[in-house]
């Protein structure tokens, strides 16, 4: 925790900026309201969730970690079992001010299409509220430069971060695989680190164009077949309107010293070999 930070107030600019127009605002504003002596206990604050944000009280421990990526929110005993939760500042790994902000300038940009980018709808003809959305959560290490915010609708806000967040246990292997130069690298990265468990499309995507836009980033997958890689595939018909392909590394080859110019061989070997003799 720094002493020289002081905490965001709940409607600034920076608060916005970190959490956005999200239930977590709302729970942070609550606990920065009863700061010091007035700490919430557990009871607490699983009946400001129901009442205040409506949710079930299972998911205070979830929102809670969440809150901890930014701020130090201990968990303090007391004598008759039931904890407090003071809000004392911000968490000890927490991202710099300077990275959080996003200009007024740049917000007008990003929302200008006035229309969410996942479903559709528009706050004219919809009624919905649009808000700058990271394609690459910033606890994965994505920033605020323009090429990785879209406009989203609240509700396709909400579901995403609650979509990714049961990804968080693979954090560290997402934020690692992100920083590859190659598509290629990042896309089988992504697969190794799943360990042979199904990897949804989206997801793929999204760290396939981390570093720059992939238009066919299912070539880029395609690729690593080129290289020995045996990748799977399967789709699910039952996950909401959308069908969902997922995929997963069943075997996978070391990285050659160029990834290029291995696809490029590995191609022109293929192409030889499916030529008719004497032609």
């Amino acid at each position: 925790m720094s002493e020289e930070r002081p905490l965001p107030e709940p409607d600034s600019e920076e608060l916005f900026s970190l959490l956005g127009p999200s239930a977590l605002r709302t729970l942070y504003g609550w606990l920065y309201r009863r700061r010091g002596d007035n700490a919430p206990t557990m009871a607490e604050v699983r009946l400001f969730m129901a009442d205040a944000l409506g949710e079930p009280q299972e998911h205070i421990d979830r929102r809670l970690r969440e809150l901890r990526r930014y701020f130090d929110i201990p968990s303090v005993p007391t004598p008759p079992g039931n904890p407090r939760y003071p809000l004392r500042g911000w968490a000890a790994n927490a991202p710099d001010s300077q990275n959080l902000a996003i200009s007024s300038r740049v917000r007008a940009q990003v929302l200008a299409p006035q229309r969410c980018f996942q479903c559709g709808k528009t706050p004219k003809e919809d009624r919905v509220k649009l808000v700058v959305d990271h394609k690459v959560p910033q606890s994965w290490g994505g920033g605020n430069e323009q090429e990785n915010l879209q406009p989203l609708c609240e509700e396709c806000n909400a579901g995403k971060r609650d979509y990714f967040q049961t990804y968080d246990v693979h954090a560290e292997s997402i934020r690692a695989a992100i920083n590859y130069a190659e598509p290629q690298r990042r896309i089988g990265e992504l697969l190794r680190a799943f360990d042979g468990d199904w990897v949804r499309t989206d997801l793929l995507g999204i760290v396939a164009s981390a570093q720059e836009f992939q238009e066919d980033w299912q070539r880029r997958l395609r690729d690593l077949r080129f290289l020995g890689w045996e990748i799977e595939y399967q789709r699910r018909h039952y996950e909401g309107a959308r069908v969902w392909t997922y995929y997963r590394v069943k075997k996978w080859r070391p990285w050659p010293a160029s990834i290029r110019d291995a696809i490029t061989a590995e191609e022109r070997r293929r192409r030889s070999r499916e030529r008719p003799s004497g032609a």
